[in-house]
């Protein structure tokens, strides 16, 4: 009966010590691409395609409010996974390229709406190796668990989130 009567009166100050936590910080909902597989409920995250066994094309498409840097380095962490997976101890991003994919809202089923995206994508041409054939190879185990950690620790600022949305959209032609 005790703890009862000294739970319910922690339980007010329990709930402003909780709210008391969150002022003044930046709560920005905004969400970015993590390293994950990309699919057709969740668009952001890295895809591949096996053009030999020591080629892959490495794609990456983020959210709107996801910089092309962290894009580019979710690309460039898969690439360096896949190295890992097929036991490949090296590789080298032979090419980048930038892009932005773009589509229109449209009306669905029953009078909803499906409001239009604007994402940035990045793919990469990339080459694996037993052993490097020059010095532009990369240690693959090095390389995944660099990334990867700082993927993981990266906190994206507001300000980047909304400066990567406007140039999104600016690329795409729509207005915030």
């Amino acid at each position: 009966m005790e703890t009862s009567k000294t739970v319910r009166l922690m339980m007010p100050l329990l709930g402003a010590v909780l709210l008391g936590g969150c002022a003044g910080t930046d709560l920005d909902l905004r969400p970015v691409a993590s390293l994950s597989a990309s699919n057709m409920m969740s668009p952001s995250g890295y895809s591949e395609a096996k053009i030999s066994d020591t080629q892959y094309t490495v794609n990456a498409m983020g959210t709107e409010a996801t910089p092309k840097e962290r894009i580019e380095k979710i690309a460039r962490a898969r690439a360096a996974q896949i190295a890992v997976e097929q036991r490949m101890p090296f590789y080298k991003v032979a090419s980048v390229s930038y892009g932005v994919k773009c589509t229109k809202g449209k009306e669905i089923y029953r009078g909803g709406t499906q409001a239009a995206t604007a994402r940035q994508t990045v793919q990469l041409d990339v080459l694996y190796a037993k052993a490097p054939t020059d010095d532009t190879y990369v240690s693959a185990k090095e390389s995944f668990e660099g990334l990867n950690t700082e993927l993981n620790n990266e906190m994206i600022p507001s300000e980047a989130k909304i400066a990567a949305e406007q140039e999104v959209r600016a690329a795409c032609a729509q207005t915030i």
